[in-house]
């Protein structure tokens, strides 16, 4: 009996070795299985001694970057033509520091030199390669351990710009703030009115009131010493950033930890220093070992109303993003999972703190597995000192996080997520992965990366994508004709929709699963009223995933310009045809009903007397457990990462958008970009790295008495007249009429005048005063072929020659704006 219960236990014994080794194969095959925590970093940080406060400290790059994509920080050298220069977080020597100069754009070498066996610190001895206020940028190379890593930073030579003034008075003022002493010198120097928003710590400016500037009852205590970043410097300001982070009593008397940014905008006056502009923003991270659940959802304190979240269809499990970390809840399992993140709760390393990345959900399954992606610099692990595009894949059952592929690029966070950002997909079934990039769709096994290329050389209007990436809308050349494809990566399955003879069909964009898209008659091709080309549409249709028409929009005797898509929401941009000339009229909307998981979960504010507005994701059903247990996924260990290079062919000239000290949007219009930077109180940057528009640098009037009087030559219309009176006033001359034939304004300006000539589009004249005030008369188009030529302005007026009358007027900024209406608002100036 005894013998009998003892092969009884053998073979249970042995049943269950090869249970677990067969589950442990099924489980794990196709990946190495392998399972670890990110690794530390590594990659020194380089910082400059400036006034005797250390500033600017750089990322190492292992990688040499595009210029326009590292200038975050400026550095000012003094009158020595030194610099010194802070070697930090590293025990090794390097043994060789290199650095050199260049002009902002990056074309010429201005110096290069280079220093031996250094230790903690050097000194830069640069030489004075740079005139006057002009910035360049300045690029260093670390060697060790047989490895390189590239800094970069823009210089500029000391010209009284007060920095050691502007420094102490962004500190005086910073501790003011942080511990609510000297209120009366704080209150003189904001300027509080209705443009605050009194409601929320989320977000103080210089408009709120002192309770919110000086922070309220939540008595922060700082837990590190802020990080110093120069931002800009001028005569006219210096902008300064500091970077810290805080703790606090919360309501439940509970320790919260916050990321803040504190950006001033000052200058010196002649007797003391202005405040001219300040933005302070603030997150709480999320820690599970507080109270982070109620029974309405999940408590997420000072955060953004725009805060990204994903809901699996049953509306049972959310992924967020916050404070740059990626969680996970499962209300079924009563689980959060972290995971994402470069900061390290053990470590608190400086390197995993920087913020010169982004997170995004790119799709979520109903088990709540998901794809996202964390474009930018990579703080740490298999990737340190790259940046691109990591795309991952969340296993919520296996609880592990795997890398499907990289995307290696040159360049910063924002123009990386707007050029390989278009599409990301992952096929977990066939474990394939779909990429979309500069209009080539690319198609990866990520078992052995191979690549195949699905499309190419697709124009950014021929193709739309769904939010989660999974369906594909272009149009594409068949022998029939034009028609549109769509691609379900899902289900590895393509759709064709076939235009009837002499029409287009134009995809605009999904909701949900459903394809929106407009029909065009091929004659339906002509201009706006700035002269851009259009392709007017005369009905809008959108199209469930049976290929089934569900709802339609048509009206007689107007045209649909262009279709925003915001959630449920069509906005249409409408117009009425006179010839090949669209003119806008009103806008119309239409909805289309959608229904998800997100009904389930909504991100909602609540509010509390200590900490005011904060936000929940609220569950309809509400939570019953508010003691869930946290899980912290491990990263798959791959023999081999999947690293795709994308090859650019041309390199598209983007205006680049700085504001309260973030690289905060890259535009291909100008317009678009100066928009933007009004609302930052920032600056638009061009192509080749030339100041285009600025808020506030300038003066309160200002008339150019070099242009005078002009009328029109035989031929001309007043648009060429104008042309010609620049070209004149530059000391150029050309045949305008002939070259208008073939070339744009900006075009002729640009190759006569040798400078980069700018279409603005959108923009008010009061915007135009910048270009005016540095001596550059600015053409303001009334229509394609109509325009007047600003020369001046003052506080209320802008002065102005008319060509048409040969005469020179003032007028208030609206009624310029009112002329401007037929070309939709747009100007011409140049970079002088």
């Amino acid at each position: 009996m005894k013998r009998e219960r003892t092969i009884k236990i053998a073979i249970l014994t042995v049943v269950f070795i090869i249970a677990i080794i067969v589950f442990s194969y099924c489980t794990n095959r196709g990946s190495a299985d392998m399972t670890a925590d990110m690794s530390a970093p590594t990659i020194p940080v380089l910082s400059f001694e400036i006034a005797g406060k250390e500033v600017n400290m750089l990322v190492g790059h292992k990688r040499e970057m595009n210029f326009e994509s590292v200038r975050d920080s400026i550095t000012v050298y003094d009158d020595n033509k030194t610099l010194a220069v802070k070697i930090g977080l590293t025990e090794e020597t390097v043994d060789t520091l290199k650095y050199e100069v260049y002009t902002a754009d990056g074309k010429k070498q201005l110096h290069e030199d280079s220093v031996e066996k250094v230790e903690k610190s050097a000194k830069l001895k640069i030489k004075d390669v740079l005139l006057k206020d002009q910035e360049g940028v300045l690029k260093i190379t670390l060697t060790l351990d047989n490895n390189s890593y590239y800094y970069y930073t823009r210089i500029v030579k000391d010209n009284n710009y007060y920095i050691k003034e502007c420094l102490e008075y962004v500190e005086e003022l910073h501790n003011n703030m942080l511990k609510n002493e000297n209120r009366d010198d704080i209150k003189t120097v904001i300027e509080t009115n209705e443009q605050g928003d009194n409601t929320t710590y989320a977000h103080v400016n210089i408009h709120s009131d002192l309770t919110h500037v000086t922070w309220g009852g939540l008595k922060p205590e700082q837990l590190s010493k802020p990080t110093i970043e120069i931002k800009e410097t001028k005569k006219a300001y210096t902008a300064i950033q500091l970077n810290y982070r805080v703790k606090c009593a919360g309501d439940n008397n509970e320790e919260e930890i916050y990321q803040v940014k504190e950006f001033f905008k000052v200058t010196r006056g002649t007797k003391r220093m202005y405040l001219m502009g300040y933005n302070r923003t603030m997150q709480e991270e999320f820690h599970t070992s507080n109270v982070v659940l109620s029974a309405k959802g999940i408590l997420l304190g000072i955060s953004d109303e725009t805060l990204p979240y994903k809901v699996n269809q049953e509306g049972t499990i959310v992924a967020f993003i916050q404070a740059n970390e990626l969680w996970s809840y499962n209300k079924k399992e009563d689980a959060f999972a972290l995971v994402f993140s470069f900061a390290e709760a053990e470590k608190e390393d400086t390197r995993n703190l920087t913020d010169h990345h982004s997170i995004r959900i790119l799709s979520m399954e109903d088990n709540g597995n998901m794809t996202f992606s964390v474009n930018g610099y990579m703080n740490r692990g298999m990737h340190e000192g790259e940046s691109g595009i990591a795309i991952y894949y969340y296993n919520m059952e296996r609880n592990s996080v795997k890398e499907e592929a990289f995307i290696p690029s040159q360049d910063s966070v924002a123009v990386i997520e707007k050029e390989l950002s278009d599409l990301a997909f992952y096929n977990k079934e066939q474990d394939i992965l779909y990429v979309m990039s500069k209009g080539t769709l690319l198609k990866i096994d990520s078992e052995n990366g191979k690549q195949e290329v699905l499309i190419e050389e697709l124009s950014k209007e021929k193709y739309v994508a769904s939010e989660d990436g999974h369906l594909l809308a272009y149009q594409t050349e068949k022998e029939k004709g034009v028609v549109t494809e769509i691609w379900d990566f899902a289900k590895d399955s393509k759709t064709e929709i076939q235009a009837s003879e002499g029409e287009l069909i134009i995809p605009l964009g999904f909701i949900g699963d459903d394809f929106v898209y407009g029909l065009s008659k091929t004659e339906n091709v002509g201009v706006d009223t700035a002269g851009a080309s259009v392709q007017a549409m005369y009905r809008l249709e959108i199209r469930n995933a049976d290929n089934k028409v569900v709802k339609s929009y048509e009206k007689e005797g107007t045209y649909i310009l262009k279709a925003i898509i915001e959630g449920n929401m069509v906005t249409l941009r409408q117009g009425t045809k006179n010839g090949e000339k669209y003119t806008e009229v009103s806008e119309d909307y239409i909805t289309n009903n959608e229904s998800s998981g997100s009904e389930q979960i909504e991100l909602q504010s609540y509010w509390t007397d200590l900490k005011e507005t904060q936000y929940r994701l609220t569950f309809v059903e509400g939570i019953q457990d508010k003691n869930a247990k946290t899980l912290k996924p491990k990263q798959t260990l791959q023999e081999l990462a999947t690293v795709i290079d994308i090859e650019r062919k041309e390199k598209t000239p983007y205006f680049y958008v700085y504001g309260h000290g973030e690289q905060a949007g890259v535009f291909e219009e100008a317009g678009e970009a100066i928009d933007l930077a009004t609302q930052l109180s920032g600056v638009v940057i061009s192509p080749q790295q030339n100041y285009v528009w600025e808020d506030g640098n300038r003066v309160a009037w200002y008339r150019n008495f070099d242009v005078d009087r002009f009328t029109p030559n035989a031929g001309e219309n007043t648009l060429a007249a104008c042309i010609r009176k620049v070209l004149a006033y530059e000391g150029k001359k050309t045949d305008v009429l002939a070259e208008l034939g073939e070339k744009t304004p900006e075009q002729i300006l640009s190759e006569q005048i040798g400078t980069e000539a700018v279409r603005f589009r959108g923009c008010s004249s009061a915007d135009m005063r910048y270009l005016i005030d540095k001596g550059v008369p600015v053409i303001a188009m009334k229509n394609a072929t109509e325009a007047i030529l600003l020369i001046g302005f003052d506080a209320e007026t802008i002065t102005y020659v008319e060509p048409s009358s040969g005469s020179i007027f003032m007028s208030a900024f609206g009624k310029i704006d009112e002329m401007m209406t037929g070309s939709a608002h747009t100007f011409i100036g140049y970079v002088r």
